[in-house]
């Protein structure tokens, strides 16, 4: 008795293909109908490019000398020795998406207006609330009903939702064996956006710039009282070098076109749209629909077993 119950358990898997089988036109014709739709989709999906810009630390020697000693003794002063290392590299790798950098940027109203066009009311000739559509009315509405949350206030474009859209938009990598860092964006305005990773990235070359000038006076006054009541040799030539570097940075900080980073490779815009993929989406389109068909005939024959 328990054996027959068993194999009344087992799935018979020539009874299912035989079901399936005898319902293959109407699995097709879900298929073609998934297949179709995701056809309508691509006819009106709006087509990305792939941006990509490469930077690398500003070339420098490292060569110098030992000075484990005068960090300490500078440390105790109350002065941190200014340097230009990976430390740096990685404060501006930061700085891209920060609102220090976008309150700058904001300034170049062209750059701004293109952004955020989509709430640029020309007959008011100011930011305004765009008009939400019919359906998005309809489901902020469910949204609110579901999560309780209040709709919130509009705010005009400003350095922080700058830098939420850069953050958003804009993605940054770091080679994990270079070091070097990458900007990618996959948008429908790629020169836009090429051009907003442009600026963001010689903004925050220009702080960075800006911030070791106005930093580098401190310790020079510092080594140059050392040096001068140094005893050893070794010492003041130790604190020479450091000074010529010092010197020699302040003046590259001073003239150079990049301080901290530079690119290494010309920025790219991909000749052909990456996104949406249309074989990918047609494949899976067409996936989907067989998957639904045969789950529809067998749920058509489950219920009528049971009936």
């Amino acid at each position: 008795m328990k054996q027959n119950i068993k194999l009344n358990d087992e799935i018979d898997l020539g009874n299912l293909f035989f079901l399936l089988w005898r319902g293959k036109f109407f699995i097709i014709f879900v298929s073609l109908i998934s297949v179709f739709l995701a056809s309508y989709y691509l006819q009106s999906a709006e087509r990305k490019y792939t941006v990509e810009y490469k930077l690398k630390p500003v070339s420098e020697t490292d060569s110098g000398p030992s000075l484990s000693g005068l960090s300490g003794i500078a440390s105790i002063a109350g002065i941190q020795l200014p340097t230009k290392q990976s430390g740096d590299f990685n404060i501006f790798r930061e700085l891209i998406t920060s609102t220090e950098v976008s309150e700058i940027i904001f300034d170049n109203k062209k750059i701004i207006k293109d952004i955020f066009r989509g709430e640029w009311n020309e007959t008011l000739n100011k930011y305004s609330k765009p008009l939400k559509s019919k359906s998005r009315t309809l489901l902020s509405k469910y949204k609110k009903l579901l999560t309780g949350n209040k709709e919130v206030k509009y705010m005009p474009p400003n350095p922080q939702r700058l830098a939420i859209f850069i953050a958003k938009n804009i993605g940054i990598s770091e080679d994990q064996k270079t070091g070097y860092l990458s900007f990618t964006s996959e948008t429908s305005e790629p020169k836009l956006i090429l051009s907003l990773i442009i600026e963001a990235t010689k903004t925050s070359d220009n702080i960075m710039r800006q911030r070791y000038i106005d930093f580098s006076t401190e310790p020079l006054d510092f080594y140059k009282e050392k040096l001068r009541t140094a005893r050893s040799r070794e010492h003041r030539e130790a604190l020479a070098e450091l000074i010529g570097q010092e010197e020699q940075k302040l003046m590259f900080a001073s003239r150079g076109k990049y301080f901290i980073a530079e690119p290494y490779i010309n920025a790219t815009i991909s000749l052909y749209p990456t996104a949406p993929k249309p074989k990918l989406i047609l494949a899976l389109s067409m996936v989907l629909g067989l998957f639904f068909g045969a789950a529809l005939i067998l749920i058509r024959h489950a219920i009528k077993k049971d009936s």
